[in-house]
């Protein structure tokens, strides 16, 4: 027999490609295997050997395996394409049928939508505020490298930050090991002239370093630079883009044009790109300027630089601060006239470097912003409950249709995907509409917000929070879809008794008492947290602020240092507008400081005559505002003693006034009348006591009393101290209803004696109390509102729950009444149930509140965080919300006619 014969009849040639389990190539091989050996069989009938028929067949057919892989890549990628069209239809079809259901339900498509839409409206417009001010990353290039340089003080009056001396600028500037570059800036306020008339801007003076060092760029022109940053350049300026677009209306010709900003002449080198601005900058300086610093200047203990600076590749600021650690440890020895081994040892004054990041931000406005947003988070887990609620007594409805459709063989999975439609359909619907709430709750945030909030003003409606409102209601469609997907099995029951007398299973009424509990527990911890910001603004409101502020207004003037740079022509400035002020029908008093009450302020030393200072004790660093004649007339400041006069004051002769509390300070046992005091050492001439004021507020309302010295505008010969005051605040006190209307003959006093001199920051004295309690009053506002609405939700989720209850038990119900039940009864069974459900959610909410209340400390004032009346106070609230909402289903419950209820069963 020959060898062809002895082969195997399902055997296969050589060239059999191995496949298996994929059926396209099995297939491939079958065929061509075919093809091949007909090849071969015909060619040995024609008298070819059988080894050369397979060469010449395998030749003529060429590479096989190529083929089988061309081929079976062509079938896997065409069942990819029919498996994703058939995807892709699946979901459409499901979208369609999801969207004809809710269609077909309207009204638990609206609440359940507009439960929703409360919920993501409201944390998508916090996540907007916090996404733009916390965790946006700074404007600047490589940021996290940015760190900011300071004097660290503590143990004394003065304790807390302080600038950086030029001294110590430059020391670190040249000797730091951990810095790349190092750049100083200092603010202030100018006055821009032109045609246009006289305007107050914000001037940023900076080092040529500073572009560099916060990668800034320029629209148009140049920056400055280290030729015009040093002693006897041309003075150049660079504008804001802001101030180029509203002074100069964006005109490119501006570069190589001059401006005047306070009777000096610049020349415009560039325009800062949009979006370009420094560390300090809350909103945007206007004008920017060369600081021009001198190195070889006389060394001074004056800390008023600001001073940024990035760390070189691998740098920590904790190595920053141990290298600035080591130079500040020099300063003794290098500048032994400014700092006293007595300063730095008294003063325990160290070097302090913090990220760029947290000394713009600051630990107070990133956790108030946390715990709001974790506030709206609570509401939208409220709303959430609701809405999951609302899909259980959804499913309960249709519990015989998910019968039905299992029974005629639908897949666990093709029912998943219905209902997750279903539920990511109404999600996204309930997004779109928060979105439109999250707007006007945007606009309504800002404009209660508190002005010093930085990096608020680009807050808006972006893609940041579309997509945080989308993956949100993503994630809830999700779990909202995941209810019914435990209960899908096939109810044999269901369908026999045709849905008649069906019950909630024990589990279910769990789940949702579960979700009920949760809510009230919820809205008590919200609610509680308002309560506590509400009792804290009482209390502010209590706080005298030590002035009256009903019918006054105050308002800024800046004159000039190249036309006012003596103390004569301030004061007589001054003097002159204050009378024709005083001549405006309606104003009662005028008068005028360099610092108003509730606002910012720096500090000087004072020494108290024949009070000498004890071994190792500090100088009392105290508020010194220069302050002109009717002052605490026109603020309504209660004076023991008398003020200083205009002709005192003119003449160099002037007294000074004390606070109460520096009064109580220095001298607690004697009469104030007559001590001397000043600023500038303790050798003689002291001003001498002519009164005590009543104590006024520094900064906040919250914060103890000021003490402050209240020195004349010109120094009493031999105490010189300070220049000529060339910006002064005014205080206006009238008779009129609203002050305000008389902004236009303010600002027409002012004109007539300079038209130069803008009027700046017109508001009333109230405007000064209210603006100091925003810290308080914002979040208290925003939580007041946020537990408004989780009270409703609580309320409308209790009402679910409980008329659900009472329509599963009308049966129930009616045979208690037929066995003589009366409808006080059933009304009392009902509420029990309802106050049983809020007494768990409320004993599970205070105990949550008492373990989270610590958070809110840091706004609280004259409350504690674990405050138990406000807690009860909550408690008594959503228990009475509770009762008041079941008890409209248990009325109805006690209506049920016996007689009804059994037929029905």
């Amino acid at each position: 027999m020959s060898a062809e014969r002895e082969r195997p009849s399902d055997a296969r040639p050589a060239f059999h490609l191995p496949l298996p389990g994929q059926r396209a190539r099995e297939d491939v091989d079958t065929e061509l295997r075919f093809h091949i050996e007909g090849r071969i069989e015909e060619l040995v009938a024609q008298g070819m050997p059988r080894e050369e028929a397979e060469r010449e067949a395998r030749a003529r057919f060429g590479d096989v395996a190529r083929i089988g892989s061309e081929v079976a890549s062509i079938d896997a990628a065409t069942r990819r394409r029919r498996e994703a069209g058939d995807i892709v239809e699946s979901v459409r079809r499901d979208a369609r049928l999801a969207l004809r259901s809710l269609r077909r339900s309207p009204g638990f498509t609206a609440i359940a939508m507009l439960t929703l839409a409360l919920g993501l409206g409201a944390s998508t417009s916090i996540f907007t505020v916090l996404e733009a001010v916390v965790l946006r990353p700074l404007p600047y290039r490589e940021p996290d490298q940015l760190v900011t340089i300071a004097s660290q003080v503590s143990g004394a009056a003065t304790a807390g930050k302080w600038g950086v001396s030029v001294a110590g600028y430059f020391h670190y500037l040249g000797h730091n090991r951990t810095f790349s570059e190092m750049g100083a800036y200092a603010g202030g306020d100018g006055t821009l002239l032109g045609a246009d008339g006289a305007e107050r801007v914000s001037v940023m003076s900076v080092t040529a370093s500073i572009p560099r060092v916060l990668g800034m760029r320029a629209a148009i022109g140049r920056l400055i630079t280290a030729d015009d940053d040093r002693r006897g350049a041309p003075p150049v300026a660079v504008l804001s883009h802001a101030l180029w677009r509203s002074r100069f209306g964006a005109d490119p010709g501006v570069v190589g044009r001059t401006v005047t900003i306070e009777a000096q002449v610049a020349q415009v080198i560039g325009v800062l790109a949009e979006g370009s601005r420094m560390p300090a900058d809350q909103e945007q300086a206007d004008i920017y300027v060369p600081l021009a610093l001198d190195p070889g200047a006389r060394q001074e203990n004056s800390h008023w630089l600001s001073v940024v600076g990035r760390l070189k590749d691998g740098a920590t600021p904790e190595a920053a601060r141990a290298d600035l650690a080591r130079l500040t440890a020099q300063f003794t020895e290098l500048f032994p006239g400014a700092y006293s081994a007595a300063f730095m040892r008294n003063y325990h004054f160290a070097v302090d470097v913090t990220p760029l990041r947290d000394d713009v931000l600051g630990p107070t406005i990133t956790r108030a912003l946390w715990i709001l947003f974790a506030a709206v988070g609570l509401v939208l887990l409220i709303a959430c409950a609701n809405v999951a609620n609302l899909f259980l007594v959804r499913f309960e409805a249709r519990r015989r249709e998910v019968a039905i459709r299992s029974a005629l063989g639908a897949e666990r999975s093709h029912l998943a995907t219905y209902y997750l439609a279903e539920s990511v359909l109404l999600s996204l619907g309930a997004a779109a509409c928060g979105l439109g709430v999250s707007y006007l709750a945007l606009r309504l945030l800002l404009a209660l917000a508190p002005a010093d909030i930085p990096r608020l003003a680009g807050a808006g409606l972006g893609w940041p929070g579309v997509l945080f409102a989308l993956g949100a209601a993503l994630v809830t469609g999700v779990a909202f879809g995941l209810i019914p997907l435990g209960h899908t099995e096939v109810d044999v029951t269901t369908l026999r008794e045709g849905g008649r007398g069906l019950t909630s299973s024990r589990r279910r009424n769990a789940a949702r008492s579960a979700l009920v509990v949760s809510q009230v527990a919820l809205a008590l911890v919200l609610l509680s947290s308002a309560g506590l910001l509400l009792r804290s603004f009482g209390a502010l409101r209590g706080v005298r602020p030590g002035f009256r502020p009903e019918g006054a207004l105050s308002f800024r003037v800046a004159v000039p240092n190249a036309k006012y740079g003596t103390f004569a022509t301030t004061g007589a400035f001054y003097r002159e507008l204050q009378t024709r002020l005083a001549a405006i029908p309606g104003v009662e008093a005028v008068g005028a400081s360099t610092w108003l009450p509730l606002s910012s302020s720096g500090c000087s030393v004072v020494f108290a005559e024949n009070e000498p200072l004890s071994p190792g004790a500090l100088p009392k660093c105290v508020a010194t505002p220069l302050t002109a004649p009717g002052y605490f007339r026109a603020m309504g400041i209660a004076l023991e003693g008398r003020a200083p006069t205009w002709e005192e004051t003119e003449n160099g002769v002037a007294g000074a006034v004390v606070s109460r509390a520096l009064a109580q300070h220095f001298w607690p046992s004697e009469n104030p009348i007559g001590k001397g005091i000043k600023s500038n050492g303790q050798q003689p001439p002291y001003y001498r006591v002519v009164g005590v004021a009543e104590d006024v507020r520094a900064k906040r309302m919250d914060e103890p009393p000021a003490e402050i010295v209240y020195y004349p505008m010109k120094p009493i010969p031999g105490t010189s101290l300070w220049s000529p005051p060339g910006g002064m605040a005014f205080v206006v006190r009238t008779r009129v209803a609203h002050p305000q209307g008389l902004t236009p003959a303010i600002r027409r006093a002012v004109a007539a004696i300079d038209a130069d001199v803008p009027v700046v920051d017109v508001r009333t004295l109230d405007h000064l109390i209210t603006g100091s309690m925003t810290r308080v009053s914002f979040p208290m506002v925003l939580l007041g509102i946020a537990a408004g609405i989780a009270l409703l939700l609580s309320a409308v989720g209790i009402y679910g729950v409980i008329a659900y209850v009472v329509s599963q038990r009308r049966s129930e119900i009616g045979i208690r009444m037929a066995l003589g039940a009366g409808a006080r009864g059933v009304v009392a069974m009902i509420m029990r149930q309802s106050f049983l459900l809020a007494a768990v959610g409320l004993v599970t909410g205070a105990a949550l509140f008492l373990a989270l209340g610590r958070v809110l400390a840091t706004l609280l004032y004259g409350v504690g965080p674990r405050d138990p009346a406000t807690v009860a106070a909550g408690a008594v609230i959503l228990a009475a919300v509770a009762l008041l909402a079941s008890y409209v289903p248990a009325r109805r419950a006690a209506r049920v006619d016996p007689i009804i209820a059994l037929r029905s069963e």
